[in-house]
């Protein structure tokens, strides 16, 4: 049986013109909110009326399967359209911040409740410890951990023709 537990998405950045309609159908498919946990679904006016160029919307479920929202983050990525994800922690299952800006590389971090990305401290003892890495060299590998570059603000909404 599967648990499910809060999870939000925000989607942004550019946006081919000619998925738009299947991107609601897909938002309206999830049963997310756009105001918030416990609120009324989205549908197709409200998806659309989100969905504008220079936004960025922020969809919500208080019941998100796994904390994740699987079949709208497919859509996404076959069509490269950029989002963040937070899920909270539930039971056993850690908290976790997802991104994807656009290339083939969806990453996953361990975030507390709040969202921040949680980092182990073996990971941290790697790099300081390796004895390959000048002190320039671990300062880049520390901050590439800590802020790796898929974590870059996500941009608002801009629609572009399909090329």
């Amino acid at each position: 049986m599967a648990d499910h537990y809060p999870a939000e998405i925000h989607i942004g950045g550019p946006i081919k013109r000619s998925v738009i309609d299947e991107l609601v159908k897909q938002i309206v498919a999830t049963g997310v909110s756009l105001n918030g946990y416990c609120e009324i679904s989205v549908t197709d006016e409200s998806a659309r009326e989100a969905l504008k160029e220079g936004s960025i919307i922020d969809l919500f479920d208080d019941r998100a399967r796994y904390g994740r929202f699987d079949e709208l983050e497919k859509f996404l990525v076959r069509h490269r359209i950029h989002f963040d994800l937070h899920c909270d922690a539930y039971s056993e299952y850690n908290g976790e911040n997802v991104y994807y800006r656009g290339d083939q590389r969806v990453l996953s971090l361990t975030a507390s409740q709040e969202g921040d990305i949680l980092i182990r401290h073996e990971d941290v003892m790697n790099i300081l410890n390796n004895k390959d890495l000048d002190d320039h060299g671990k300062l880049e590998a520390l901050i590439k951990l800590i802020v790796p570059p898929e974590t870059k603000p996500l941009e608002p909404i801009r629609f572009r023709d399909s090329s």
